[in-house]
């Protein structure tokens, strides 16, 4: 079982370069703790991605990129989904991982979930025998969105759901009429909203994974909050590529909504954008709130602006220690939890190398984790009449770095718990 132990391990000043100093915080994609899925082109996605594939993938996402955009035009091959196993004060951490091609040269791209951006890199076929490369799209004579009926079977499913809404009152009910698009398998989609007055766009969705004949369904739907004293407007995407659902206005009691559809072309083309609905907020008859939403197809790939991600919570950023016995008790939640380790960081950071003196603990491992990266250390213990030393030390090396004496007292307590 999991045990929380906060320590009041201190913030310190930065130790200043000197001699015989060198960094020894090397922190890592590490296989142990990460799983993976290959998603298909038929939709269908493969579990358990074996170790040795997922390792692969992994090295080469955490190396330097040969470029920061995606390729003009290219063609997509297998795609992975990687997550972090261990639990995180710090958020979810996914990297999404794509195969592509283009005329010339393949490619690995990777997306951290913390950024909305890809780092390319490129690779040899012959490095990745576990990937299909015969399995490539076909490229379709239209590169424009296309916009279609809904299908029966989508608004029934609505339909269903608004009617078991009504027992529950919390789960909401979509509002008539929905959407459906036709993406194409070349360039980028994205849907972003506007308030009036305000410059700043916010996107919704976006996505570049189109295959031939990907269809996106788009629903307005309103959620009761807090006891049906609030509630909210929120646009829903599913089919091929699934978003999550996206607050458009939150409304409070007296408050009251409007939404006015606009008439849509029959194709969006590529570089063009259009306007697809307005909400309005209002307040005893006034309108104090207009939110505009939009359709755009780029060509290339373009970095969404404010993009909010609904599962991430990407603030914390520092690092956080474990104390385990082994990758799996680490994964299986079963550790020792230290909640702020600034001060050993920054010395790993910058710190005198030796040999560590005194006693290994046997089945007592450190690990430091920060946005899915991770180093495991090996713990040495040397008690003195007056003072007590922790020595962190990388398996397999026969020297490590000795800890300040607040730092090792503070993470004594830990281990001792």
């Amino acid at each position: 079982m999991r045990r929380y132990i906060h320590t009041s391990i201190l913030a310190g000043a930065v130790l200043l370069a000197g001699c015989g100093k060198e960094q020894y915080l090397d922190l890592t994609y590490d296989a142990n703790y990460w799983g993976g899925i290959s998603t298909t082109f038929d939709g269908q996605e493969i579990p358990d991605l074996p170790k040795k594939q997922t390792a692969a993938l992994l090295k080469v996402c955490q190396q330097k990129p040969d470029k920061m955009r995606l390729p003009d035009r290219y063609v997509q091959h297998e795609g992975f989904d990687l997550y972090f196993l261990p639990p995180s004060v710090q958020g979810r951490e996914f990297q999404h991982v794509r195969f592509l091609s283009d005329e010339k040269k393949d490619y690995l791209a990777c997306q951290p979930i913390r950024h909305a951006d890809y780092a390319v890199h490129q690779i040899k076929r012959s490095d990745y025998p576990f990937v299909d490369w015969s399995n490539q799209p076909l490229k379709a004579k239209s590169t424009d969105v296309r916009f279609k009926p809904v299908p029966k079977e989508v608004t029934d499913q609505q339909k269903q759901e608004n009617e078991e809404s009504k027992d529950t009152k919390g789960l909401g009910r979509y509002l008539f009429p929905s959407y459906q698009l036709s993406l194409p398998p070349e360039g980028q989609f994205v849907l972003f909203m506007k308030d009036k007055n305000k410059d700043k766009e916010q996107t919704l969705f976006e996505t570049t994974e189109s295959r031939v004949g990907s269809e996106l369904n788009l629903a307005f739907r309103v959620i009761p909050n807090s006891g049906l004293q609030h509630t909210s407007i929120e646009l829903m995407t599913s089919g091929d590529r699934i978003g999550i659902p996206s607050v458009i206005q939150d409304h409070v009691m007296g408050q009251s909504y409007q939404i006015q559809r606009k008439q849509l072309p029959a194709t969006l083309s590529m570089g063009q954008t259009v306007p697809f609905a307005t909400v309005w907020k209002k307040e005893g008859g006034k309108i104090v709130q207009e939110t505009s939403l939009y359709m755009r197809l780029n060509q290339t790939y373009k970095k969404p602006e404010n993009y909010k991600y609904g599962f991430l919570d990407a603030s914390p950023t520092t690092y956080v220690g474990y104390i385990h016995d082994s990758p799996k008790q680490l994964v299986d939640n079963d550790f020792k939890f230290i909640s702020a380790i600034p001060d050993m960081a920054q010395e790993l950071k910058e710190t005198d190398v030796m040999e560590p003196q005194g006693t290994k603990l046997k089945q007592k491992k450190l690990t430091l984790i920060r946005k899915g990266k991770s180093q495991t250390f090996e713990l040495f213990e040397r008690k003195r009449a007056k003072k007590l030393e922790i020595y962190v030390v990388k398996p397999g090396s026969k020297k490590g770095a000795k800890l300040s004496g607040t730092t090792s007292e503070a993470l004594s307590e830990v281990l001792n718990q």
